[in-house]
């Protein structure tokens, strides 16, 4: 009969009570992580409440339900809402006779001039009864984003869904910087480009295979932003691929936790416009973490 000294049980007892108040204090984070992302898409900041893209022309174009307004509206919409004025890069909207509207807020009244600003600065928001909108500049072109607090989109979202908790797929990776760090032109759902800077790549080992992922800048400049696609997107996860964040690479490496890879927008409304993936981020393995496919999301719109 072996004698285990008791210190030493006591110690392999401490540790391995440790390790599991580390997992789940661990898996309750994920959990309000993800608690909060629904939150988040059921709040009055909600991305499901846009309803509508339109672009906005040279010129004068006139806004309502009416089916002859330049931008056409839903029908609970004034059948006259206004008149939004290009003049190249400067807007300006003036409210049709009757139509109360607001500016940031607030109360406003004349014609009004718009602050227009590419994400994620503000645009100037311009609001009557249950819509509003903003202008942005995406792609070279200027659009009008149309949001409605009664959204058919924000209605009938459940919550979303997502693969059980596995540490496994938190996994240590090794940053690898490009010497000179580039813009490019990263294509938009919808036809057009954006541009982002180009930070390097992050190696890792996942499933017995080494990997690796280009990484992004992201808009804090200092912290990663990783879109892939794997072998279960269009599938069991949205067909248009997830994002991932990682922090501030520190010593050459960060941490990759893929039971935090989200769904971009468009994959709850047809109207958001996202990044696509490059051909250099389809992973040629399962990444079942994260979140899945959202209402039969699985298809990329």
């Amino acid at each position: 009969m072996v004698l285990v000294n008791t210190a030493v049980h006591g110690l392999l007892l401490a540790t391995a009570g440790a390790a599991f108040a580390a997992d789940a204090a661990y898996i309750r984070q994920i959990e309000q992580d993800r608690r909060e992302t629904d939150e988040f898409l059921r709040s009055e900041r909600s991305p499901l409440r846009l309803v509508g893209r339109f672009r906005v022309k040279e010129g004068r174009s006139t806004l309502g339900s009416d089916p002859a307004s330049a931008i056409g509206l839903p029908s609970r919409a004034p059948l006259h809402a206004g008149t939004i004025d290009r003049q190249g890069n400067q807007f300006y909207f003036e409210a049709a006779p009757g139509i109360a509207v607001g500016l940031n807020g607030k109360s406003a009244l004349g014609t009004l001039k718009l602050q227009v600003a590419a994400s994620p600065k503000p645009s100037d928001r311009v609001s009557f009864g249950d819509f509003t909108f903003a202008i942005r500049p995406i792609g070279g072109e200027f659009d009008l984003l149309l949001n409605d607090a009664q959204s058919p989109f924000l209605k009938e979202f459940t919550g979303t869904t997502w693969f059980p908790v596995d540490a496994a797929y938190r996994v240590e990776a090794q940053f690898q910087p490009y010497e000179n760090s580039k813009t490019v032109m990263v294509p938009l759902t919808g036809g057009t480009a954006a541009p982002y800077t180009v930070s390097g790549e992050v190696v890792f080992q996942l499933a017995g295979r080494k990997l690796r992922l280009q990484a992004l800048a992201a808009a804090d400049g200092k912290s990663l932003f990783i879109m892939f696609r794997d072998q279960t997107s269009g599938r069991e996860t949205y067909g248009g691929g997830r994002f991932l964040d990682a922090e501030t690479p520190r010593g050459g490496k960060t941490t990759l936790d893929f039971n935090k890879a989200y769904n971009p927008y468009c994959a709850y409304d047809p109207y958001a416009v996202c990044p696509i993936p490059p051909k250099e981020n389809r992973l040629a393995v399962p990444i079942r973490a994260g979140e899945t496919s959202h209402n039969g999301s699985a298809q990329a719109h």
